[in-house]
C-alpha cells in the first residue's frame, strides 16, 4: 500500500475515533433560542463540557453535594434545576477543584468541564462560568440528559436537587 494512503486511512481512522466520545444530537440553541430558565421558586445549573481534543475520549460525571447529577460528555450540554441553597460541585475526575456555589429563586448557573491539571493529575474539572460565557459556550452544544453510566448512583434528570447541609459548603 503506498505510504499517502496509508497516512490518509490513518488520519480518517483516528478522526473517527476522536468523534465517537463526542456527543450527537440537536444544539441548545437550536432548540431554544434562549436556554430556559428554571421553574418558579427554583434555579436552574447548566453543565457543559465544549468540545476537547487533549481528553476527548475521557468522560468524567458532575457531582453536587456528594450525588453523581450526569455525565461530562465532550461537546454535550444538560442541566439540572435546583431548590435555592448552598451546593458543592466537583467531577468525579478532580474532587479536590470545588466550587462552592449559592443559589437563589430565579438564577442560572453554568459550570464547565474542562481538561486541566488536578488533585489525581490530568483529568477534567469544573469551573464556574459567567452567565454570558456559559450561554455563549453551551448554546453551541449537544442538548443531553446527562445521564451517566447505568451503574452509578445518580439523580435523575426530572429530580431536583436539594442544598447542602451547612456544614458541607463554604459559608460564603
Amino acid at each position: 500500500m503506498p505510504r499517502r494512503l496509508a497516512q490518509r486511512l490513518l488520519a480518517a481512522a483516528l478522526g473517527l475515533a476522536l468523534l465517537s466520545g463526542c456527543a450527537a444530537g440537536p444544539k441548545l440553541n437550536e432548540i431554544h433560542a434562549e436556554p430556559p430558565g428554571p421553574k418558579p421558586g427554583q434555579a436552574r445549573i447548566y453543565f457543559y463540557r465544549p468540545l476537547d481534543a487533549f481528553l476527548i475520549a475521557r468522560d468524567t460525571d458532575f457531582v453536587i453535594n456528594d450525588q453523581r447529577v450526569g455525565e461530562a460528555i465532550s461537546g454535550a450540554v444538560f442541566f439540572r434545576d435546583a431548590l435555592p441553597g448552598r451546593y458543592r460541585i466537583h467531577t468525579v475526575d478532580d474532587p479536590a477543584s470545588v466550587i462552592y456555589l449559592r443559589l437563589e429563586a430565579g438564577d442560572v448557573a453554568y459550570v464547565r468541564a474542562q481538561s486541566q491539571l488536578g488533585s489525581l493529575g490530568f483529568g477534567i474539572g469544573a469551573v464556574l462560568a459567567t452567565p454570558a460565557v456559559g450561554r455563549a459556550e453551551a448554546g453551541g452544544l449537544v442538548l443531553t440528559d446527562g445521564r451517566p453510566p447505568e451503574d452509578a448512583p445518580w439523580a435523575a434528570p426530572q429530580t431536583v436537587l436539594r442544598p447542602a447541609e451547612r456544614h458541607c459548603c463554604d459559608p460564603r
